[in-house]
């Protein structure tokens, strides 16, 4: 026995297994009609109307399908109406909203682009900024090692090579020679007290 197209299904829906269905029944009905056409002689009365019964089954099955297919396109085509009225009435603000939408989508893609090259800039200015301290750093530390040096050189009187600095040629180490006749001066006054 063939089984009900709308039987599991939602009314006036008749879906992917209602359609499979239908499909079986019509291959059942023709399978029918080609066995009746090569029997026909041989057919006895009783096989025939249990034939003609199956085919008005299958026959009413197939109209029950059709029709809950023109009712499932018919409320489709509605609701079609139906969304194309809401969209009619959404499509004025949706433009003017698509528009802002618009607006701030550029606006925001200027000031990406300017946030951007305003970064690349500070990056190339703290780059430029971190080379020239380096660059401080190292000639601060070149003129203070030289400092130091001309300092050292100073106190010691002589240069690192051992030659004498300008209007030092005396080492002033060395306690200076005397001459014999000369006397030491006279003792100050001491304060008693």
């Amino acid at each position: 026995r063939m089984a009900d197209p709308q039987a599991s299904e939602e009314p006036g829906y008749p879906g992917q297994e209602g359609l499979k269905r239908a499909t079986e029944d019509v291959k059942a009905g023709k399978t029918l009609i080609d066995r009746f056409n090569e029997d026909k002689k041989k057919l006895r009365p009783e096989v025939a109307e249990a034939g003609i019964v199956v085919l008005d089954a299958l026959i009413l099955r197939l109209k029950n399908f059709r029709s809950g297919l023109k009712k499932t396109i018919e409320d489709r085509q509605q609701e079609i109406k139906d969304l194309d009225k809401q969209i009619a009435v959404v499509q004025p603000n949706y433009d003017k909203v698509k528009k802002q939408h618009d607006a701030h989508l550029a606006e925001r893609d200027a000031l990406q682009k300017e946030v951007d090259d305003l970064t690349a800039v500070l990056e190339a200015n703290v780059k430029a900024a971190s080379e020239c301290l380096y660059k401080a750093n190292r000639a601060h530390g070149t003129i203070r090692n030289s400092m130091a040096s001309s300092m050292l050189d100073a106190n010691r009187g002589f240069t690192s090579e051992g030659r004498a600095l300008p209007g030092r040629e005396s080492n002033l180490l060395k306690k200076p020679v005397k001459a014999a006749n000369t006397r030491a001066g006279l003792p100050l006054p001491r304060k008693y007290g």
